[in-house]
């Protein structure tokens, strides 16, 4: 059961990040300006120096190019996960610290959140696992 709960915190947030960050650039692309949340603030604005709040300069619109790619790796992740392939777990550890900083720079607080929870999960799920191997 925490393999697949594991699992669906890779594949969800992966695919929601990686759908979601294709139509914001679009929408950029043919508006010229990042869209409004009802909240009151611009997505995947950012208040960092040199990122941009109502249209993305060239590094961060490069991040967000990073950031469908690694949260593309981050829904076969889950997958290997979910199949309890040990490349799950060494990929989903190698990509944390990356979606991490993305949410850092980028101010994806779910990510904050996430990222570091679901690699917790990965590392208790494999010391179980190794383990229960040494019994």
């Amino acid at each position: 059961m925490a393999h697949r709960i594991t699992a669906i915190l890779y594949v969800v947030p992966g695919l929601g990040f990686a759908v979601s960050t294709l139509a914001i650039l679009a929408y950029l692309d043919r508006r010229g300006e990042l869209p409004m949340t009802p909240f009151g603030f611009r997505l995947l604005g950012s208040t960092v120096p040199g990122m941009g709040t109502e249209q993305l300069t060239p590094l961060s619109r490069a991040l967000a190019w990073l950031l469908i790619g690694v949260s593309a790796v981050d829904g076969a992740t889950g997958a290997w996960l979910e199949q309890d392939r040990r490349r799950g777990s060494v990929v989903g550890l190698a990509t944390t610290p990356v979606s991490f900083g993305l949410g850092l720079v980028l101010q994806l607080p779910f990510l904050l959140v996430v990222a570091p929870l679901r690699a917790l999960l990965v590392i208790v799920a494999s010391r179980r696992s190794s383990g229960s191997d040494a019994q």
